[in-house]
């Protein structure tokens, strides 16, 4: 089997809801739904957490992920995750496959993680990028994407994609987190 990494960037601040990466979420660190499904996929070797905020390096470690110290100027926005993403493959040791997870989508399972990496690893090179995208809007809601290591370094849009639906609602609200809650005890 190839190499298999999670890579979870979650930074201190946040300009809609402060501290959401580790914002209480029935009974957990927002942060903490996420690393509990990854720990569960049967193909991530290692998860790594790119932070620059002390509680979320703890927590994570504390779950087993390791952390990736993030640099000051990739905390500001308008940087995106491409940049956080390259400056953590400058660090760790180079996997064939890199699984990028949202710290502030509470309801990743590891079953939408898991398919998400056999579209890439099991394609036979055809599928060279898989997202979750929300089944009602068609629209990436970033929870999940799974990628070939050199699909980070290329420029414009690639032609080897695919996608797994998900229902999932992409947190950046206080107003989010009630609907996840509903959602969640709904289930």
């Amino acid at each position: 089997m190839k190499k298999v990494i999670a890579l979870i960037p979650a930074k201190r601040n946040s300009s809609r809801l402060p501290d959401k990466n580790k914002y209480p979420f029935m009974g957990k660190p927002l942060i903490s739904w996420t690393l509990d499904e990854a720990r569960k996929s049967k193909y991530i070797e290692t998860i790594y957490v790119s932070t620059d905020d002390t509680t979320i390096k703890q927590i994570s470690t504390d779950k087993g992920a390791s952390v990736i110290d993030r640099p000051y100027h990739l905390t500001l926005d308008p940087v995106g995750k491409r940049e956080v993403l390259v400056h953590a493959l400058s660090i760790m040791a180079r996997p064939d496959f890199i699984c990028l997870l949202q710290a502030n989508s509470p309801q990743i399972k590891v079953e939408d993680i898991d398919k998400a990496i056999e579209k890439v690893v099991n394609s036979g090179g055809t599928v060279k990028d898989c997202c979750s995208m929300n089944k009602d809007t068609l629209f990436t809601d970033g929870a999940i994407r799974v990628f070939e290591y050199n699909v980070v370094f290329k420029e414009g849009p690639g032609m080897y994609q695919s996608c797994i639906l998900t229902d999932y609602v992409d947190v950046h609200t206080k107003e989010d987190l009630e609907k996840v809650e509903k959602i969640i005890e709904d289930v």
